[in-house]
């Protein structure tokens, strides 16, 4: 009754109902005792307490999830790092096998000499170099014999053409081929080389005496610069008698010779050789070792 009057004078000028003045929970309450005021205040504590645990919840769920998902996660990376481990015990195993193969290649060629395979591989490799330079070296000699050949089969078309020439000067004039020769050398010993040429060609076309009559045009033309000509002559002689004959090793040291003149420095060389070797007691020996050495 006192708390009603003491109200009194404040409801009498608000707009509120008297009746419900101390209600805790009216939405505003008002009229409220001291003691009341801290039971309100403490309804608003628990209140907001409740809210305050109601999102501590929410949260521990969340974090929750959260803290499963990374469960999973790490799950995931415990996986993969179990098969790397895995991997990596395998590449170690292949390691080792590796290590013992060496081991294995070290024992097995501990006494091989490597130094010795290098120099017997440069040896071969310096070897397959010098074949291969010797392989031109023929090539290029067979080319140059070719060349000459060639020169030769020439200069005797021309050779044949002047024997017929020269047989129908004689056919004029007939004359024994036995005679034709005699004089023919005659005319050679005199230095008439023109005169004894032409019978040297008929005795020649008469198949007298025809490695003869080839040796002398070889010698005439020799001395008249022909060198072409006389190997042409040289070698027709030495073909038709290839035994030794008193004239022999003068043909093959003025066949060497011409090869010089012709700058067939090769082809020099192994004439000479040959001189040396069939007639190691002839002076044209003697002259044709000078000629290798030089």
């Amino acid at each position: 009754m006192k708390k009603l009057f003491f109200l009194l004078p404040v409801l009498l000028l608000a707009d509120v109902d008297p009746f419900k003045a101390g209600d805790l929970n009216a939405k505003n309450p008002y009229g409220l005792t001291p003691q009341e005021k801290v039971i309100l205040q403490n309804k608003k504590n628990i209140q907001k307490n409740s809210i305050d645990i109601k999102k501590l919840k929410q949260n521990l769920e969340k974090f929750k999830s959260k803290i499963a998902q990374k469960f999973v996660e790490y799950d995931q990376s415990i996986s993969d790092l179990s098969n790397k481990f895995s991997s990596f015990d395998t590449i170690l195993n292949e390691i080792d096998s590796t290590k013992l193969a060496i081991e294995k290649i070290k024992k097995e060629y501990k006494d091989v000499n490597l130094t010795d395979i290098k120099n017997k591989i440069t040896l071969l490799e310096q070897k397959v170099k010098n074949l291969e330079k010797t392989n031109k070296t023929i090539k290029k000699t067979i080319e140059e014999i070719m060349k000459i050949q060639n020169e030769n089969f020439k200069n005797l078309s021309d050779s044949i053409q002047t024997i017929l020439n020269q047989i129908k000067n004689f056919n004029k004039e007939p004359i024994k081929p036995k005679i034709a020769f005699k004089k023919a050398k005659n005319y050679y010993y005199d230095g008439e080389l023109e005169k004894a040429k032409e019978l040297f060609l008929y005795s020649l076309s008469k198949k007298y005496l025809p490695a003869t009559s080839s040796y002398y045009l070889g010698e005439i033309f020799y001395k008249q610069g022909n060198y072409k000509k006389a190997l042409v002559f040289y070698k027709k002689s030495i073909t038709m008698y290839p035994k030794k004959t008193s004239f022999t090793a003068r043909l093959l040291y003025h066949t060497g010779k011409s090869f010089l003149k012709l700058k067939q420095f090769k082809n020099a060389e192994l004439t000479f050789k040959k001189l040396i070797n069939d007639f190691p007691n002839s002076k044209y020996s003697t002259f044709a070792k000078k000629e290798v050495k030089n």
